[in-house]
């Protein structure tokens, strides 16, 4: 190979390097975008850990002390987390 080929070699070899690099660019981008709704839940669930963390120790607590008393409480929770949820999505359908 003498100068003028390696110097067109080289060329070559930065312009796809370039390109590569744009493509990846454009690629995270559009990967930011699709996982988006999930990182938005994982720093949800992340702001609530350390109430989670306590709220499910307390419940193993009773559990293991009046077991009937929690499967109540577990269910009256259920309800009423489902029925805000409901509540919530006719909010919104009706403001819109």
């Amino acid at each position: 190979m003498n100068r003028r080929e390696r110097a067109a070699e080289f060329e070559y070899l930065e312009t796809r390097i370039l390109q590569q690099r744009l493509d990846m660019g454009h690629a995270l981008l559009d990967w930011r975008d699709a996982t988006a709704p999930i990182d938005h839940g994982w720093q949800r669930l992340m702001q609530w850990r350390a109430p989670l963390v306590g709220g499910f120790s307390l419940l193993a607590a009773m559990g293991v002390r009046r077991p009937r008393g929690t499967r109540a409480w577990l269910r009256r929770g259920l309800s009423t987390f489902l029925l805000a949820n409901r509540a919530r999505g006719l909010y919104r359908l009706i403001r819109r």
